[in-house]
């Protein structure tokens, strides 16, 4: 789609009416398997949408760049950054946000494959995590 904005806005308008919980929207951060800098951002779908009900943005944030969207770019606006990628690779993900512990890489190569353990419960907690939670 060469320009999304007006399909999604139009969508966006249509859902303000129903009075959801909240609007969950991404920017986009890859190019098929490749994690690419954000040059695609949402602010119009956050400026549609108002103080209606939070909206959730993910798309490929670290600890830094989240801290930095809520904290800078999206300051005045109901905004929380969510992770999804590293929330598979990092079980304890706000644990390690908190602490300033370095996130586990995920691999998306094993991301939805039918029926395997692989990538999806074999990551690591981080040590102080362990040790803190004793397990």
């Amino acid at each position: 789609m060469e320009d999304p904005v007006p399909q999604f806005s139009h969508v966006i308008k249509g859902l303000k009416e129903m009075k959801l919980a909240y609007l969950h929207v991404v920017e986009s951060r890859i190019s098929g398997n490749a994690d690419i800098e954000s040059t695609e951002r949402v602010d119009f779908a956050i400026d549609i949408w108002g103080k209606t009900s939070p909206v959730l943005v993910a798309g490929g944030f670290r600890p830094d760049s989240a801290k930095r969207a809520v904290d800078e770019e999206y300051k005045d606006k109901d905004v929380a950054i969510v992770f999804g990628r590293y929330f598979i690779s990092n079980p304890d993900l706000p644990y390690r946000i908190q602490k300033g512990i370095e996130l586990n890489q995920y691999n998306r190569d094993t991301f939805y494959n039918a029926r395997s353990k692989t990538g999806y419960i074999d990551y690591d907690f981080s040590k102080e995590f362990q040790q803190e939670a004793r397990l």
